[in-house]
């Protein structure tokens, strides 16, 4: 199981966190937001066999009247089991193999 490590290690697994969500989430931490304005990102990872997208919001919020927090909305997930790099290089050898002959 995923959560063995965790636990071998004594932590308590109360979550466990998709792959883009991690990378949309250290995005959000190290990415400065001016006031006033939304960034929006798709993450894209293309895998041997699957293919996984996940589009994130960044904004900040008003905690108090002088002080912002980062404010990051995952607004979807999404994937393809059926898509991954394997497809694509097919794809791409049909192609040249067409051009070449």
């Amino acid at each position: 199981m995923l959560t063995d490590a965790a636990e071998l290690a004594n932590f308590k697994v109360l979550q466990l966190v998709h792959e883009n969500t991690a990378a949309a989430t250290m995005f959000g931490i190290d990415t400065k937001i001016e006031e006033g304005k939304n960034l929006t990102v798709l993450f894209y990872n293309m895998g041997g066999m699957d293919t996984e997208v996940t589009i994130a919001r960044y904004s900040l919020y008003n905690i108090t009247e002088k002080k912002n927090a980062p404010y990051i909305d995952i607004l979807i997930e999404t994937n393809n089991k059926e898509l991954g790099v394997t497809d694509l290089v097919n794809i791409l050898v049909n192609i040249l193999a067409d051009k070449f002959n």
